[in-house]
């Protein structure tokens, strides 16, 4: 018998005896941040999830909060607008988590967009940014100025490049600080509770949907709602179906995956685009003692839960490297790690470049009145979540602050200083780095994380005794309930650590455990259920 949580019990009691103005399906960053929203402006809000919060898209991205070079080559100016507007805000928002950093943007003899196309593109953004920009205004680089940067770029044929600030983000820890916005603004939020299906009234129009458990062994129960939103990604379609199965496709699917490699074998110095054999435009990123690189866009019509990184698609980012950084010789073993996500993209007509098809969003109603939302960029998802509802309660947008800002994050205000850093290490007996990374992740908040250092753990190497913390904190904070939702999207160890967080995950499943009151029996079943996952992680290897 699988002991639930209190604030779980609390969420399934809210949900049965609560008739909601919105209720959202989705718990990736598009459905939080709408849910967030509507709680801001007074209406009674429930988001359900039928898996881990941000455990489809919404982590699986490029991790970047941008406006979208390249969408200004094809004439989308209000996204890349709004798109810089909201980066310039959420670097005020989330400080921890959206940190600006310099990108290098190298032109070489017979790439597609000339300097002064590159140029220009960057006098826009500057533009767009307006006074908050500062002093981060674009730079241009000489072909010499550009490899004193990034010496370690391909030389031949280098004509210059320019320098801009975008930002780099954690995607994953972005949507659970925004879904702990809008638990605070009163929404109720509930993650492994997956719609199954609508009730309808005699005129056939939904007045609610039906909801699994899929962590307990609750019965099926009935949420009323006087609006449902379909934010589920790309499992969009399939929602649709549960309420007409005749339904059309909305959504086109693509793929898109990234590799991860030891910073000491590409030792970048800022965020670098590349592009790839076919032209399109990638990125090398460096995130601590690492640099990840991607990303693909392939057209995909598997299972939205379980995209699977190929051979042939890590060939292309690692054929990216190996055309932009010449020198260096990077090739499977390097690999410490991999993913792969899904766009849910507005379906157009024809398809000849996935590419090119836009990340804006639309708005879709059925005839039952279910909304779903489809398309959208992580960069924007407030924006987008203002949209929403402003079209969906007009009568709310009074309610609507002038400059339309919800205010810091969780963890985003009071930021310590390296001196309060340096003392709650000592405090602690841990090595400073752990404590930054900590703060890197929670924000504020990382106290709270270190006073759930257990003293039986004292004997533990640092490492292991704060990872034990993180899972104890993420369950009782976070709404985690596996050791993939805490080595992964709470703290991803799995992604950006030589061992994939393997070596500890024996230790963490422990503290995972003791926190949710796990049996043994179940918390080898979570141990094994990691293992697979990791495991799934290198699966392309075999294919190579």
């Amino acid at each position: 018998m699988i002991h639930r949580a209190v604030w779980r019990e609390q969420a399934f009691q809210q949900l049965q005896s609560t008739a909601f103005d919105l209720l959202v399906i989705g718990g990736g960053i598009t459905g939080m941040g709408v849910a967030a929203e509507a709680a801001r402006r007074g209406l009674t809000v429930a988001l359900v999830e039928g898996r881990d919060f941000a455990s489809g898209t919404s982590s699986r991205s490029t991790k970047l909060i941008h406006g979208g070079l390249r969408y200004l080559k094809e004439r989308q100016f209000r996204l890349v607008r709004e798109s810089v507007v909201e980066r310039m805000r959420l670097m005020k928002m989330a400080p921890h988590l959206v940190r600006p950093e310099w990108f290098i943007f190298p032109v070489y003899k017979g790439d597609p967009d000339p300097l002064w196309m590159l140029h220009l593109g960057l006098w826009l953004y500057d533009r767009y940014a307006g006074r908050d920009l500062g002093t981060l205004g674009h730079r241009r680089l000489r072909s010499a100025d550009v490899l004193s940067e990034e010496p370690l770029l391909r030389s031949e044929g280098l004509k210059g490049a320019a320098m801009y600030v975008d930002a780099v983000t954690d995607d994953a820890r972005l949507t659970i600080a925004v879904m702990r916005q809008a638990r605070a603004q009163g929404a109720v939020v509930l993650n492994r509770a997956e719609v199954v299906g609508f009730r309808k009234d005699a005129a056939g129009k939904i007045t609610g949907v039906e909801i699994e458990d899929r962590f307990g062994d609750r019965d099926v129960i009935t949420v009323s709602a006087r609006k449902v939103l379909n934010a589920s990604g790309p499992w969009a379609d399939h929602v649709r179906r549960l309420d007409d199965s005749g339904s059309s496709r909305i959504l086109l699917l693509t793929k898109g995956i990234h590799i991860t490699v030891p910073k000491d074998r590409l030792p970048l110095r800022h965020v670098v685009v590349m592009r790839g054999t076919d032209g399109r435009m990638m990125f090398a990123v460096p995130r601590g003692a690492y640099v990840y690189a991607g990303t693909t866009d392939t057209v995909y019509d598997g299972d939205p839960a379980h995209p699977t990184v190929e051979a042939e698609d890590v060939r292309y980012v690692l054929a990216a490297i190996e055309r932009t950084f010449p020198d260096v010789k990077i090739d499977d073993q390097d690999v410490v790690s991999t993913w792969a996500g899904i766009r849910p993209l507005i379906a157009p007509g024809d398809v000849k470049n996935p590419s090119s098809v836009s990340r804006d969003y639309q708005l879709f109603r059925s005839a039952s009145g279910l909304l779903t939302v489809g398309g959208g960029k992580l960069t924007a998802y407030q924006a987008m979540a203002r949209h929403i509802v402003d079209d969906v309660f007009p009568e709310t947008k009074t309610k609507v602050r002038e400059d339309g800002a919800t205010g810091a994050l969780p963890g985003g205000v009071d930021l310590p200083n390296e001196a309060a850093i340096l003392a709650q290490a000592k405090r602690h007996e841990l090595p400073m780095d752990q404590v930054k990374t900590l703060v890197a992740h929670f924000g504020s908040h990382y106290q709270d994380v270190l006073d759930r250092l257990a003293e039986r753990d004292a004997d533990k190497p640092p490492r292991i005794r704060v990872l034990r913390a993180v899972a104890r904190y993420t369950v009782q904070e976070e709404a985690a309930l596996s050791l993939e939702d805490v080595l992964v999207r709470r703290f991803p160890e799995a992604l950006f650590s030589g061992d994939n967080g393997l070596d500890v995950a024996a230790e963490v499943s422990e503290a995972l455990a003791e926190a949710l009151g796990l049996s043994e029996e179940d918390r080898k079943r979570h141990l094994s259920a990691y293992r697979a996952f990791v495991q799934s992680m290198h699966a392309w290897k075999n294919g190579r």
